[in-house]
């Protein structure tokens, strides 16, 4: 009598019921998948990169402010301009105060060792083109004015940038040369003396660097009318 024999290990794998390997949705299948084929991970990279572009530019245009020479100490009128002296800031400047500061980016006018300071000036003012001249050009006027107690800072030095404005006296003094609303006649010119405040309140002394270039009409208003002296930021 034949005894039957089953089937053999290693036979027909259709009767082990083992996976054949490489089959689809197999282990296999899912090992050969690569993880940057994923859409799901291209997208979060794209939106990633996007973000980071985005933010990038909306930083870039925020920041509208340029490179400009300012002065890293006190300077005198005369005195022999130093690489010492300048100090990059960046600074938002309108209008034409703009084209006449000095930008980082601009050539000196001359060459450093052969100029000097047109004027006094103030630890981070910024520089201006004509605060440069070459050496032996230096051309200053000083004029004195007569400040009222309460028309300037009390604690003006020497070096700050100022605006001068002159109008009708507060308390109702006619003004010979001009009876109208307050003039700006003199701006950003430097102090080079800030006498005292007087202990009685009467005026001071201010003297300033006008240049040589003030006009007789503007003289005759400053010295005749009510001086205000604003300090320049």
């Amino acid at each position: 009598m034949a005894i039957g024999r089953g089937p053999r290990p290693g036979g027909d794998g259709s009767r082990s019921g083992a996976v054949p390997v490489g089959a689809s949705g197999g282990p296999a299948a899912r090992l050969r998948q690569q993880p940057w084929t994923d859409p799901r991970l291209v997208l979060g990279v794209l939106l990633v990169l996007g973000a980071t572009v985005l933010g990038a530019s909306v930083v870039a245009a925020a920041d509208d402010t340029e490179a400009y020479w300012a002065l890293a100490r006190d300077v005198e009128a005369g005195d022999p301009v130093r690489r010492g002296d300048l100090v990059e800031t960046r600074a938002r400047v309108d209008g034409d105060a703009a084209g006449a500061l000095l930008r980082t980016d601009q050539a000196l006018p001359g060459r450093l060792e052969a100029l000097q300071w047109s004027r006094a000036g103030a630890e981070g003012a910024l520089v201006g083109r004509a605060d440069l001249v070459a050496d032996g050009a230096t051309a200053t006027a000083e004029l004195p004015l007569s400040v009222a107690l309460g028309a300037a800072p009390d604690d003006l030095r020497a070096g700050e940038r100022v605006d001068v404005w002159v109008g009708p006296s507060p308390d109702g003094d006619p003004v010979a040369t001009d009876s109208g609303p307050a003039r700006l006649l003199l701006e950003g010119v430097a102090v080079v003396r800030a006498g005292a405040v007087g202990a009685s309140g009467g005026a001071r002394t201010v003297l300033v660097d006008v240049g040589p270039d003030l006009d007789g009409a503007t003289l005759a208003r400053l010295t005749s009318g009510h001086v205000t002296i604003v300090r320049r930021s």
